[in-house]
């Protein structure tokens, strides 16, 4: 036997066949997306009324991210954040959402919740915003999955950051004493008796 021969033999036998599945899919799913990216610019270069398709529907429309990042995660590659174990929990019990008194706020509802209480979330989604937000202080948007906004206020948070994929009963924060929450789709605001029980 050649040494070269020797030596192939000894390097294909080291290869995981999980790991050079793996390294396969995500080279095809890069080709794939780069070929798609490539088909649209010469289209567009090519074809005025496909541009301008293109200028209204993907530039000028509001897109649920969220809806988006689903069926990439599905169908090319999954980047979204996986949460940790420790913090998918059943520290308020089973139940998202644990309060002992709800009312009306603003355009959403207030609840009256423990003192550190772990705020999760509702639904699986995209944080597209992290900050103060007048009259519900410290506040994260999340655009869901399905389509809905969700504004959680007064709630203190060190992991997230904007553009983070959470799921659905991650712990994203804490809030004491009162949350308020907000629901709104496609810019208008929806009745919170819908989404919490």
């Amino acid at each position: 036997m050649r040494v070269e021969d020797y030596m192939k033999k000894i390097r294909n036998k080291d290869k995981d066949p999980k790991e050079n599945s793996y390294r396969n899919s995500i080279i095809k799913r890069t080709l794939l997306t780069t070929s798609i990216i490539l088909i649209l610019l010469i289209v567009c270069n090519l074809n005025k009324t496909a541009k301008d398709f293109i200028n209204k529907y993907i530039f000028e429309t509001n897109y649920n991210f969220s809806k988006i990042n689903n069926l990439y995660k599905k169908y090319l590659l999954d980047f979204t954040k996986k949460p940790d174990k420790d913090k998918v929990s059943t520290v308020n019990g089973n139940a998202y959402l644990e309060y002992t008194s709800a009312k009306d706020y603003k355009n959403g509802v207030e609840l009256e919740v423990s003192d550190n209480y772990n705020v999760k979330m509702l639904e699986s989604g995209l944080i597209v915003f992290i900050g103060e937000k007048e009259g519900y202080g410290s506040s994260i948007v999340v655009q869901q999955s399905n389509g809905v906004d969700v504004t959680y206020g007064n709630i203190n948070t060190n992991d997230i950051k904007v553009y983070d994929y959470i799921e659905k009963g991650t712990i994203i924060g804490v809030s004491n004493k009162k949350l308020y929450l907000e629901f709104t789709k496609d810019g208008e605001k929806l009745d919170y008796k819908t989404y919490i029980k």
